[in-house]
């Protein structure tokens, strides 16, 4: 800014005097008063050729004689006025004409006047001043155009900064989406590997995943939590990967006193191998007090209602409602009713009371909802946007996909191909959206 502003005041042109008189001895004693100024000189014998002048030159100063043949100063410096406003105008008059000084006043807005005979310190004094001002008033008014580009300037900058800031936030935002999603599919995987090890039920039970996120839904969780507490559904049995395939096969009430030792402690091994990801942490906390009572008679820890997470409640309930029913707690499986009436009379005592009755509204809602929407279809009849309402299995019982996955095309082409490769079809259970045809296989 500071090296333009330099330039642009280098390039102001000499200011301009025009004087104008019709007594020539008057023009060359002027002429050679104001030769030291670094100034240009315009000589005018009449008010006419004054006005020729200016329209012409670039004048700053004008110094004009009251009387004049055919046009008078005042008459002169009134036009001037009207036409170069930005001008200095000043008027040359004898002691005796205060008429004329007056009428210059009222009709040309003079900025000063001087008696005849002048003194020409007094009036180069005058002048240089009318100079300066001029002067200033040009280079404030280049100064201004120049803050005006450097604005213009400035604006563009910015504008071209904001579509790149939003650019790359939009990039960003993407980057992000693609990490969740990664993530996601990354707990996916290790989910289904772990339910690939648990013993297999032919009861069915409801998806966990589902029911904890439409429990914690009901129960006004924040986004971010219901995120972690579905996480923590699908992890849960993480730390039973240090479990032997005896004790895992085996009814937790029926395992031996040193069995139920060690089997204790899969909350506290899973809880561990997850907070070696810091991103894992919530959910680690969670899978550490899913086994917790809210009388203290739970494990790992014992802990009491006060220190056992809102979460983890949440899960504790859903969890033994759907162990209930496999047969991981008791020596015989129990009926969904069964499960209900276990919960509901262990309320206030392992379980919160308003959990218990959430996961009954909401099992509720399933049993109504979920027999419409589950279909029973094959690979030739899969379209993009539908979604899978059953873990995927090949035809070994070994996990593909997860419940809730959506399907797209590329995900089809290669599910059609490991069919055809395992040469056994697979049973594909999906929830069609509404817009979507099923095709005729």
């Amino acid at each position: 800014m500071t090296n333009t502003m330099i330039d642009q005041t280098h390039v102001v042109e000499a200011p301009g005097i025009l004087l104008v008189d019709d007594e020539a001895n008057v023009l060359s004693s002027l002429r050679r008063l104001f030769r030291k100024l670094n100034c240009t000189i315009y000589i005018a014998n009449s008010g006419q050729e004054g006005l020729d002048i200016l329209k012409e030159s670039a004048i700053d100063v004008i110094i004009s004689d009251a009387r004049m043949p055919d046009m008078a100063g005042p008459e002169f410096l009134a036009i001037a006025a009207e036409t170069y406003p930005e001008t200095t105008r000043i008027l040359l008059t004898g002691y005796a004409d205060m008429d004329a000084i007056v009428d210059a006043v009222n009709r040309g807005k003079v900025s000063h006047y001087v008696e005849k005979p002048w003194d020409d310190e007094r009036l180069i004094a005058l002048v240089e001043s009318a100079l300066t001002n001029t002067q200033l008033k040009k280079q404030n008014a280049q100064l201004q155009c120049v803050v005006q580009e450097q604005n213009k300037k400035l604006k563009a900058l910015n504008d071209s900064l904001e579509a790149t800031v939003k650019e790359r936030s939009s990039k960003i935002i993407q980057i992000n989406e693609n990490l969740k999603e990664n993530y996601r599919n990354v707990i996916d995987l290790f989910a289904g590997l772990l339910d690939m090890r648990q013993p297999k039920s032919e009861i069915h039970v409801p998806d966990i995943v589902s029911l904890v996120r439409d429990m914690g839904t009901r129960l006004q969780m924040t986004e971010k939590e219901v995120d972690v507490l579905q996480g923590a559904a699908k992890m849960r049995y993480i730390g039973q990967v240090c479990l032997s395939d005896e004790i895992l096969k085996i009814p937790y009430e029926e395992l031996t006193p040193e069995q139920k030792e060690e089997y204790e402690q899969y909350p506290m091994m899973g809880s561990t191998l997850l907070t070696c990801v810091r991103q894992l942490w919530p959910m680690a906390e969670v899978i550490l007090q899913h086994k917790e009572y809210l009388n203290g008679k739970g494990f790992p820890n014992g802990d009491w209602e006060k220190f056992i997470s809102r979460s983890a409640q949440i899960l504790t309930v859903a969890n033994d409602y759907i162990e209930l029913m496999n047969g991981r707690m008791l020596a015989e499986p129990l009926t969904h009713v069964e499960a209900l009436r276990y919960l509901s009379a262990r309320v206030g005592e392992n379980y919160a009371t308003d959990i218990v009755e959430t996961l009954k509204v909401v099992l509720s809602t399933y049993q109504l909802e979920e027999p419409i929407n589950d279909q029973r279809i094959w690979s030739q009849q899969l379209v993009p946007g539908m979604v899978l309402s059953r873990n995927l299995e090949n035809h070994k019982g070994a996990f593909l996909l997860s419940k809730g996955h959506v399907l797209t095309a590329h995900i089809i082409e290669k599910l059609v191909e490991l069919e055809q490769q395992s040469k056994a079809e697979f049973k594909f259970f999906v929830i069609v959206p509404e817009g979507v045809t099923i095709p005729e296989k």
